[in-house]
């Protein structure tokens, strides 16, 4: 014998939700006040746009690696004159050079990695969990940070417009994963 006993529960109207479209015995659809709200599932679609351009502009840095390498070299190089180096100049089999490679690469490579793991936090932020939505607003002020450091440094134009983009539409995400629903 147990001391738990059950509790009738109260009595669904599932008439309302079948004249509405819904299958019968469905449960917190929108428009019953129990669905999710729709500025989570825009925020969450936010996220993973923001992620999308962000692997596009990942990519365009795998692609263009040595020329954006060379182009970084040229750009912080002069000459014994004083005057620019031009790219075409730079020796792309140099350490400096297989150094920046590196750290292009593996940025890129991170970068996708993280976007990767935003798509699947948000896509759980579906389910209205306050630690995805955090994790996920993590993930995006981060990512928002890192597209300032294309001010500094070389980078192929794909990746600048993706990223114009990505600040763009994860700040939007960011507003949207914390806006009260109404």
């Amino acid at each position: 014998m147990t001391m738990y006993e059950r509790q009738p529960s109260a009595p669904r109207d599932d008439r309302a939700l079948h004249h509405q479209g819904a299958p019968a015995g469905a449960l917190g659809t929108a428009g019953t006040g129990g669905g999710r709200p729709a500025g989570l599932s825009r925020a969450v679609g936010a996220a993973i746009a923001a992620a999308c351009l962000n692997v596009i502009g990942a990519i365009g840095i795998l692609l263009a690696g040595t020329q954006v390498v060379k182009d970084q070299i040229a750009m912080t190089t002069t000459a014994e004159d004083g005057s620019a180096v031009p790219a075409d100049m730079v020796d792309a089999s140099g350490e400096r050079a297989e150094g920046l490679l590196a750290i292009y690469t593996g940025l890129a490579s991170s970068t996708i990695f993280w976007s990767l793991v935003l798509i699947v936090v948000a896509w759980l932020a579906l389910r209205g969990g306050r630690a995805t939505r955090i994790i996920s607003v993590v993930i995006l002020i981060i990512s928002t940070l890192m597209k300032a450091m294309d001010l500094f440094i070389a980078m192929p134009t794909i990746t600048v417009i993706a990223d114009v983009f990505v600040v763009i539409v994860a700040l939007a995400a960011i507003v949207l994963f914390f806006r009260p629903a109404r």
